[in-house]
This record gives structure tokens, C-alpha cells and sequence, in this order.
């Protein structure tokens, strides 16, 4: 963990000219005061121009930076609500009991000082009973193999990209319980909102409104294996490739053109959104006859992406400068522009943080074999995958 700052480090979240200038003033006005600009101690920024600093701070993590500045900037500046994890108490099934609905951002975040490295997962706001050396606030544990102790990682040493928010639910002992989905009831969001719990053979909806559970009926027979959001609907993709997407008021159902997926040897699917703009479809198609000792070298991907009016798939060979990522913490796509220069990853490719190795490499589309195949351009080792992912990218 890199080294606490002092509180009379500078900070990089600097305030306009004008209330510089007069923080410089104000600092001047004791005879023995001759200070350059870069010396100044930000401590002693007075409260009004402090709280304007405040009110143009857009971004959650120039907030955080800015309340590591000292103690005084700290008590005047609140904590990004988007950073903390929403909970909420729902019933069980049988309303006999209680589970935790949780709503955890999640980043792609990078230590400045391993330029390799990435982790992906949640980041946590640090308690006052953690007693964390100050100016930390933000932080996150991650478990790397042969270490003793997990390493607790000091945020504001990292590069972070927001990526969207997971929904998990706490305690759910429910039969065949995969994931949970949640809706706001209302466009402009909050107020009340809609639950869609994933148990597999069944899905179960809830209304904030009524906190009751019932069984939604959908037209396919077979279980349900991704379920997402997307554009303000609920998409679930079922085995054979059924995939339905619905409102979260219920009242309409959406069937799409199936997906006709290779029976002999498809493996899996995933729904892979990319924030509002496209909905991927993902499948890996594995032989059933491949040696294990081949086994990634064997395998391929059928790529699709949504087209919402037609209410079919199309299948692409080109997502653009998208990094698709598919695993344990759910599925989530980034911009490779976002890194600088590209950090080893690369743009239009694909990721599976699960498989029969701590070794992987991404997939890439092939014009030559006109499918997506295994490409060890990019060989990627996954150092860990709880609480976070924790990936090293080497080329």
C-alpha cells in the first residue's frame, strides 16, 4: 500500500483562479509568510471558497481526492453517494424471513505503480473502525495467491473507470438461485422499483410497493440462464436460445427472434451490455471432442449484438474499441481508449475471467477461420477473483 499522505501535501484537485488568489491573501497575511503558489497549505482554504470547490466536483473520485486533501476539506466535503452500497431489506419467498438486496458500483481500476495490473470488482467506502492511516477513504482488499494477507489497496494511487452498478442478494438460499435484477418503476428512476430474481427452472418478481414475491410466467419452458437490464427492460436469455425482454411494469413482453445456438457443441451463453448503447450476445462453442489438454485452443465465440427494432440478433465480427468481460462479478464492457496507451489490453476483444486455468489469453475475431478463436497475443493471468478480479495482462 503506497505511503499516507501528510495534510500538507498539495492536492491535485485544484480551485479556480480567483479563489486562489485569495486564499494566497489571506495566507499572506502574517509578516513571516512567503509562500510560492505550490506551497501553500490548502488547509487553510476558508470555507466559502471551499464549499464552491465542492459544488464543481462532478466526478466521484475528484471528490474523494479532494477530501484527502486534510481533515478541514474532509469534514466539509460529503462522501460520493456513488460510492457507498445501497442495501435494502426484502422478504423471502415464503415471508418467513429476510435477505439483503445490495447495489455495488463496480470499476476498472489500475495501481499507477503496476502498469500491468487490473482489478475489477467493487470499491468500498473505509469505516472509522477500520482505523485506516489517513488520508485513505477508499480502498479494496484483494486476496493474491502465495500472500499471507490480503493486500489493502490505497485508490487514490489507482487509475479508476466507472463501469455500472451489480445488484446481489444477501442470504438468498432460494432453489437454484443465479443472479437478481432490479428496474426503477418510474423513467426518471428512484421511488419505487422492480426486483426479478433469477432462481433458474423460475422466475420470481417483487414491487418495492407491495414486497411480495410472485412467479412470473414467461413462454419458454427451459431455465433461465443470464438475466440483465438494458435501455429500461429486463432481458432474459434461456437455455436454446429463448430470449425475452419485458417492461418492469410487466404489461408488455417482448419475444425476439430465437437465437438458433449450436446444441452439438454450444457451452454457454451471456448477455453482455455495453451501458446504453448495444447489447451483446455471447456464445462459446466448445467440441465435445477436444482433449483436455486443448481444451482453450479448441474453443471459439459467436458474437451478437441486439437490434432493438427488428427484435432480432445480428452476428458481428467488430465491437468497436470495446473490451468485453465475462465472469465470476458478472459481465461488464469498457473502452480500451480509456487506458492509456492501451495498457496491454486491446481494443475489439473478448474475456472470460472463468475456465480450467489461473491462464487465459482473450479472443479475437478471425477473418481467415470467420469466427472469434483464441488469440495468445494477449496472454492474461488471473491472480484472483474475490473479492475482486485481479488480472495481469502481459504481451
Amino acid at each position: 500500500m503506497a505511503e499516507p499522505a501528510t495534510e500538507k501535501e498539495t492536492s491535485s484537485v485544484m480551485p479556480d483562479s480567483f479563489l486562489l488568489s485569495d486564499s494566497v491573501s489571506k495566507l499572506s497575511l502574517s509578516p513571516s509568510a512567503k509562500m510560492t503558489t505550490n506551497e501553500i497549505t490548502w488547509s487553510l482554504l476558508p470555507e466559502k471558497p471551499l464549499n464552491i470547490i465542492s459544488e464543481k466536483l462532478d466526478d466521484c473520485f475528484d471528490v474523494v481526492h479532494a477530501r484527502s486533501v486534510c481533515t478541514s476539506w474532509r469534514s466539509i466535503i460529503p462522501f460520493p453517494s456513488y460510492l457507498s452500497h445501497q442495501r435494502y431489506s426484502l422478504p423471502t419467498l415464503d415471508n418467513k424471513g429476510s435477505w439483503t438486496l445490495e447495489k455495488i458500483p463496480l470499476f476498472l481500476f489500475r495501481p499507477r505503480a503496476l502498469a500491468a495490473d487490473y482489478f475489477l470488482g467493487g470499491i468500498g467506502r473505509d469505516e472509522p473502525e477500520e482505523e485506516l492511516p489517513y488520508p485513505n477513504q477508499c480502498s479494496v482488499k484483494v486476496e493474491i495467491p502465495g500472500s499471507s494477507d490480503p493486500r489493502l489497496m490505497n485508490m487514490l494511487d489507482c487509475q479508476i473507470f466507472p463501469l455500472r452498478h451489480q445488484y446481489r442478494m444477501i442470504g438468498c438460499n432460494a432453489e437454484g438461485y443465479r443472479c437478481v435484477a432490479v428496474l426503477p418503476l418510474n423513467k426518471e428512476g428512484g421511488g419505487d422499483f422492480v426486483v426479478l430474481l433469477n432462481c433458474s427452472s423460475v422466475l420470481m418478481v417483487l414491487r418495492s410497493n407491495e414486497m411480495r414475491w410472485r412467479r412470473f410466467q414467461t413462454l419458454s419452458v427451459h431455465p433461465c440462464d443470464d438475466l440483465v437490464t438494458f435501455r429500461g427492460r429486463f432481458y432474459a436469455l434461456f437455455r436454446y436460445g429463448d430470449v425475452f425482454g419485458f417492461d418492469p411494469h410487466f404489461l408488455e413482453l417482448y419475444p425476439l427472434v430465437r437465437f438458433e445456438l449450436d446444441r452439438k457443441c454450444g457451452w454457454s451463453t451471456s448477455l453482455v451490455p455495453s451501458g446504453d448503447d448495444e447489447l451483446f450476445l455471447v456464445e462459446l462453442i466448445c467440441s465435445h471432442n477436444a482433449d483436455v489438454l486443448d481444451f482453450m485452443s479448441q474453443l471459439k465465440l459467436r458474437v451478437c449484438r441486439l437490434d432493438v427494432e427488428a427484435g432480432q440478433w445480428v452476428v458481428v465480427k467488430d465491437i468497436g474499441d470495446r473490451v468485453l468481460v465475462i465472469g465470476d462479478l458478472g459481465n461488464v464492457s469498457f473502452s480500451a481508449k480509456e487506458l492509456p496507451d492501451g495498457c496491454g489490453v486491446s481494443a475489439n476483444s473478448i474475456l472470460f475471467t472463468y475456465g480450467p486455468s489461473n491462464v487465459t489469453c482473450s479472443y479475437k475475431y478471425d477473418d481467415d477461420l470467420n469466427c472469434w478463436r483464441y488469440s495468445r497475443e494477449d496472454l492474461v493471468t488471473i491472480l484472483g477473483t474475490s473479492p475482486v478480479v485481479a488480472l495481469r495482462v502481459e504481451r
